[in-house]
């Protein structure tokens, strides 16, 4: 079709419809009573994943296709600690990120509602808890990081308008790292953690 008229082209896009990013993922952050106190429940990747081995998360993952961000949550924190749907109440969203390749992570605020939970070794090593008021009286470090981008060689960087500023282009961005015992949360997890965080310490 080199020279599609108006009709052809309503009829071509009719069916459809908001579309989330192919790389979208959801995650859940988890409060769960551990003896006696509230507390965040943290997992550390299996050393034997592809992706992010060793790395502390929250639990989560890919949104399947013609799946929800909340029902690719439950779905993934079932999976991953072997709980049920029933032993999950999500309470509550955060504000989505944006991850350096673009992908799109969808936090959700929930709680685990049993203490008999048996990670996957296949996805999780172990799992750890920290106390909320633990980490609501913390004092993250912060360091900056930096993000560089830099065109390829089929860029036609040439013909571009303010080429300069694209030719070797840095990015600057404050990373917070929240200590607990022997563990380090930084990343995404702890910008989720933060946010998550700074709404409790509102009220």
């Amino acid at each position: 079709m080199t020279n599609p008229e108006f009709d052809q082209l309503r009829a071509i896009f009719r069916q459809t419809s908001d579309q989330l990013p192919r790389q979208a993922a959801a995650v859940l952050v988890p409060f769960v009573e551990h003896e006696g106190q509230i507390c965040l429940l943290f997992q550390v990747r299996a050393k034997t994943l592809r992706s992010q081995p060793g790395e502390i998360a929250f639990p989560g993952g890919r949104i399947d296709f013609g799946e929800g961000p909340k029902e690719a949550a439950i779905r993934e924190t079932r999976e991953e600690l072997n709980v049920t749907d029933q032993d999950i109440e999500v309470i509550g969203t955060l504000e989505p990120l944006v991850t350096p390749n673009r992908s799109i992570i969808y936090p959700y605020v929930g709680i685990i509602r049993t203490d008999d939970i048996r990670p996957s070794k296949a996805e999780v090593d172990h799992i750890f808890y920290v106390p909320l008021t633990d980490l609501l009286r913390s004092s993250p470090i912060e360091g900056e990081m930096e993000w560089r981008i830099r065109p390829g060689k089929t860029v036609p960087t040439s013909r571009m308008a303010n080429r300069e500023a694209y030719l070797d282009r840095t990015y600057k961005v404050i990373e917070h790292f929240y200590e607990h015992q022997d563990y380090l949360i930084w990343g995404l997890t702890a910008k989720i953690l933060r946010q998550m965080l700074s709404m409790i310490s509102r009220y």
